[in-house]
């Protein structure tokens, strides 16, 4: 597999949980944390893409680079496409979006979505499992995705897709697949740049959904399934709690 680089953007004044780079996970600061299971990976090089010193300060001794940003950015993608320009990568580098607040964040998923953009010669890569309960299925939080037979995306939604009519109108359990987003993704350095100079798109306003804009410019974004679940992220500190119940009960190997 071609070499690949793994850009973790973070930000330290987080809008619902401030500081949250900095908070424990495991007896360790979460960037950290991050860093360390993106090492694992076969990425050539990991880069932190962060916006304070207290965030580089952090990753003292860790084998990862750290690359400061404007801390104006709006976005992790608008603060890695700083970083390629900081840094002056080619254009043609891949680059693995893994989000600063995925302390499990798996290895193995992010070799998978990083081979897949090649594989299927995208414009972007990203991965999604089988959603098994209805809950999800129709929480707005939930981001779900379809595809089409080649395995390229059509559309991201919050709202359950495909609408099964149906069911839903008479109030019926579901008796279709319907799979939900993993955020990881993969793109090659000039795809990250140009999807930073286009303005949000009309879709992506509606679903708050940045991967919209992608479609909308009718860009391709290859899709693979995985059957192993990642456990879900950190964006508040209930969920800190509750991955760091986890790491207490002995139940995250390291």
């Amino acid at each position: 597999m071609s070499e690949y680089i793994v850009a973790i953007p973070s930000r330290f004044g987080s809008t619902r949980f401030p500081g949250k780079a900095l908070a424990q996970v495991g007896g360790m600061p979460m960037i950290r944390r991050v860093c360390l299971q993106a090492l694992k990976s076969k990425a050539s090089k990991v880069i932190a893409c962060v916006d304070d010193k207290r965030i580089a300060d952090a990753l003292e001794g860790v084998n990862a680079l750290v690359c400061m940003t404007d801390p104006n950015l709006k976005s992790g993608t608008d603060r890695i496409a700083a970083m390629i320009n900081i840094m002056g990568l080619d254009e043609e580098s891949i680059i693995v979006n893994v989000q600063g607040d995925e302390p499990l964040i798996n290895p193995a998923h992010i070799d998978k979505v990083a081979k897949l953009l090649i594989e299927k010669d995208a414009d972007m890569a990203t991965l999604c499992f089988r959603i098994d309960n209805e809950k999800d299925l129709f929480d707005p939080s939930c981001v779900k995705v379809v595809t089409n037979k080649q395995g390229f995306a059509m559309y991201f939604s919050r709202a359950p897709i495909p609408y099964e009519r149906d069911n839903f109108m008479h109030q019926k359990s579901s008796t279709f697949n319907h799979y939900h987003h993993i955020g990881i993704y993969a793109y090659k350095a000039k795809t990250i740049l140009k999807f930073a100079s286009l303005p949000q798109s009309e879709s992506e306003k509606a679903e708050s959904l940045e991967q919209l804009r992608i479609l909308e410019e009718g860009m391709s974004i290859a899709v693979a399934e995985v059957l192993d679940p990642p456990e879900t992220g950190i964006d508040t500190r209930e969920d800190l709690e509750r991955i760091n119940a986890l790491f207490e009960k002995g139940l995250i190997n390291e």
